[in-house]
């Protein structure tokens, strides 16, 4: 998306006086099918370029859902581990760190961009019907009046809390359609029955609460 297009975004949204989130059921819905296409279109390729390798783990990220480290807002990851480098990494270490090896995506795994045209419609998906932008709505001050910059302004707490709301419900989403494509006997498919597919978790901790429901 381009500036002008974000700040008529922002604009819409100061002209509906509206700091909410727009997650009705519709929009969950395509999430969900669009993620659930963008997992299908990519997986099979990535285990193909990996063939000979027996990947154990994996873990999908999103841009901005966790951590904003990446260049493009709302951009996918797929973090992955295979027998053959965990036996590497475990080589020297002791005992009680074999856990952390076998289970740390964000730390010791390697990781791989999707960057499939699925991927990218997920993308300006969440591009266009998340909060975010109202969250940092300064870098586009020079595109509004003074009047909807300030209004931002005095709404942006609730604008942090309810991207941070919308965040844990995407992330919420994600862990089920993962969870169903293990149903349906996706994973089987790709011969990876007993893969281990984990909830992605960055050096900002998500609550525990979370992570245990997410393992459910």
């Amino acid at each position: 998306m381009t500036d002008e297009q974000i700040a008529k975004q922002l604009l819409n949204k100061y002209k509906k006086d509206d700091a909410g989130s727009s997650l009705t059921p519709e929009v969950v819905a395509q999430f969900n099918a669009l993620f659930r296409e963008a997992v299908i279109d990519f997986f099979p390729k990535f285990v193909e370029k990996h063939k000979g390798q027996t990947i154990y783990g994996i873990s999908f990220e999103i841009g901005n859902l966790v951590q904003f480290v990446y260049e493009e807002d709302f951009e996918t990851y797929l973090y992955f581990n295979t027998e053959e480098e965990y036996r590497k990494q475990i080589k020297d270490c002791a005992e009680d760190e074999k856990l952390y090896y076998r289970f740390e995506p964000y730390a010791e795994w390697d990781v791989v961009p999707a960057g499939t045209k699925a991927f990218k419609k997920l993308q300006k998906f969440l591009m266009q019907n998340s909060l975010y932008y109202c969250t940092v709505y300064y870098h586009y001050d020079h595109l509004l009046s003074k009047e909807v910059v300030d209004w931002f302004e005095e709404n942006s707490e609730d604008f942090e809390e309810n991207f941070d709301s919308e965040r844990a419900m995407f992330r919420t989403l994600m862990a089920g359609v993962l969870c169903n494509l293990r149903q349906e006997g996706f994973w089987k498919e790709q011969g990876l029955e007993k893969l281990y597919v984990i909830p992605f978790e960055a050096e900002d901790e998500l609550p525990f609460e979370e992570k245990i429901a997410t393992y459910l």
